[in-house]
């Protein structure tokens, strides 16, 4: 039997033992989830965090945030959803690629905020803001936003179309109006290096650096090959794709990891249809070095770069043709490509997460290198388990490791036992005690 001057000591540690096994629990309790029954509305992925509209009023982010990508004050990356501070307003449409995040809101102006070394923030200076900012010297209402690594664009309602930020077509930094477009956009998107718009007329037009081998151009080259207007327009690191009224989808520019979806992983500067889809694809999204794409069954299809999992389906081999994503549950909703990672929204308003994860820019609620496979984001109102329509995998591919859950509990069994057994141990040294 120990003596009383150890009894202190043993219920300090079993006191100890047991409050940090249970903060993990103490702290998702209080963590601010998304109220019940608050629609996932919009969603967007930069390059190494992640941002969601929650029915149409409250942005919350996650993952990198050493430029200020989280919008929450601060420059803690966070593996949780924190909210961003400071939207005046309910954006319109949200866009991220790079390091910085914009906000089209209902007024027709534009916050952003995030990586400003280019002045890509719109805000007259090159310092980056933790919360959103206005972007500054706008020529009227804007209508269309488009958001690239380094620079940020806009089609006014006017039919103008201006970019600031960096210059992918070799010209100056800074606000520059886009000139040579017969007719105003009807949808505005942007990759790393370069810009493309449909016009009016169902025409594809690009400008900046070409990925598919020739030279970049700073003014706008009219896209030939494809079969009709696309009804679906969008742009990876150095790749185009686009989902075009016959069903039919096609890729051009980039295409060493396979990000085309041709079969091959040769680039190509005109455009390519993508093989093996057997139907149009209701959404189409691309991410730094893949694309992907959701069908009317629930099915997810993606191809490219995977040495990350961002293809999701298990393995981290690239794939020049479409590979279906595993776990994949009924009633996707919204889809985003990130730089090394893919996001997938549902409409019970839950997202799951795969790929690249060092800056926890899966919301998993850890920063574990990678998950090949869907992870449910933490913190929201509904997280369900992964008893997918399309299961494929075991349940031991979740991004949580099972070990850490058996870990914290027996811990906090242990603790239990051991300020249980203390407190006896004190109560038989009072009984004997002499008088």
């Amino acid at each position: 039997m120990r003596g009383p001057r150890s009894i202190p000591l043993l219920a300090w540690l079993g006191l100890l033992v047991a409050s940090m096994s249970f903060a993990p629990a103490q702290a998702a309790a209080t963590s601010g989830a998304v109220p019940a029954g608050e629609e996932v509305t919009a969603m967007v992925a930069g390059a190494d965090h992640t941002c969601a509209l929650f029915g149409g009023r409250t942005m919350r982010c996650w993952g990198e945030n050493r430029h200020g990508e989280l919008g929450d004050g601060t420059t803690v990356p966070s593996p949780r959803p924190v909210e961003v501070k400071g939207q005046v307003a309910a954006p319109i449409t949200t866009l991220s690629r790079g390091g910085h995040t914009c906000s089209l809101l209902g007024d027709g102006t534009v916050r952003c905020w995030g990586r400003n070394g280019y002045g890509q923030l719109g805000d007259g200076t090159r310092a980056d803001s933790t919360r959103p900012v206005p972007v500054r010297g706008l020529a009227g209402e804007v209508r269309l936003l488009a958001v690239g690594d380094d620079r940020t664009c806009v089609a006014y309602e006017s039919g103008a179309t201006w970019c600031w930020g960096r210059n992918e077509g070799g010209g100056p930094t800074g606000p520059a109006e886009v000139r040579g477009l017969p007719s105003p956009p009807a949808q505005l998107v942007a990759g790393a290096a370069h810009t493309c718009g449909v016009l009016g007329d169902g025409s594809t037009w690009c400008w900046g650096r070409n990925g598919g081998g020739g030279p970049t151009s700073g003014a706008p080259v009219e896209v030939r090959g494809l079969p009709s207007a696309p009804v679906r327009l969008t742009a990876g690191d150095s790749h185009t794709c686009a989902l075009v009224k016959d069903g039919s989808t096609w890729c051009w520019g980039e295409g060493r990891h396979g990000q085309l979806g041709t079969g091959s992983a040769k680039s190509s500067p005109a455009p390519r249809r993508v093989v093996g889809l057997q139907r149009g694809p209701t959404q189409l999204a691309a991410g730094g070095d893949h694309t992907c794409a959701v069908f009317g069954d629930s099915t997810l299809w993606c191809w490219g770069r995977n040495d990350f999992g961002q293809l999701g389906n298990g393995t981290t081999a690239d794939a020049s043709r479409p590979v279906q994503v595993r776990n994949v549950r009924l009633d996707p909703a919204l889809l985003v490509g990130g730089g090394r990672h893919t996001c997938l929204a549902y409409r019970d308003s839950s997202i799951d997460c795969w790929g690249l994860n060092t800056a926890g820019q899966l919301g998993d609620g850890t920063v574990k290198p990678l998950n090949r496979t869907p992870g449910s984001v933490v913190g929201l109102a509904a997280a369900p388990a992964h008893h997918g329509v399309h299961q494929h995998e075991p349940a031991a591919a979740a991004t949580s490791d099972p070990d850490d859950g058996i870990f914290a509990g027996r811990a906090a069994e242990i603790g239990l036992l051991i300020l249980a057994a203390t407190v006896f141990a004190a109560f038989l040294a009072t009984r004997r005690r002499p008088n």
